[in-house]
Formats: structure tokens, C-alpha cells, sequence
């Protein structure tokens, strides 16, 4: 089941990052108008976490399809 408003974040994502399919987590908080720190606390939360992929130590990206279906819950 689709969540309502789902097509038209995910359309809005895509076209502020063109041709990405992950965003960094910068780019994230700047896309929620957010501080960092809480977007990390977000991706660290038990419930509901943002949804993200660990790639390296430092280095967590956010696939773009995940954001737009969290942002929409």
C-alpha cells in the first residue's frame, strides 16, 4: 500500500537531486531543513529509524525511494 503523498516527494527528491539514487545525509538535512545532528538521531532511532546503508566508518547514505516513503508516514 502506497502512503498518500508518496509519488509526488519522491518527484520533488528526484528533481532536486537529478539523477542520484542515494543522498548523503547533508543533503538529507538540507532536504528536511534539519540540523545534521538530527537526521543522525533519526537514522539511529529504534522506532521508525530513517532509513539508511552504512558504506564505510564514516560514510551513510540515504536511498532516495526510503526517504520520500519515510518523510510521508
Amino acid at each position: 500500500m502506497e502512503k498518500k503523498g508518496y509519488r509526488e516527494t519522491l518527484e520533488w527528491l528526484e528533481n532536486k537531486y537529478p539523477g542520484k539514487a542515494t543522498i548523503s545525509v547533508k543533503e538529507a538535512a538540507q532536504a528536511m531543513d534539519a540540523n545534521l545532528n538530527t537526521v543522525y538521531g533519526a537514522v539511529k532511532r529504534r522506532y521508525n529509524p530513517l532509513p539508511s546503508q552504512k558504506l564505510a566508518r564514516r560514510k551513510i547514505v540515504i536511498p532516495i525511494p526510503a526517504f520520500a516513503k519515510w518523510l510521508c508516514c
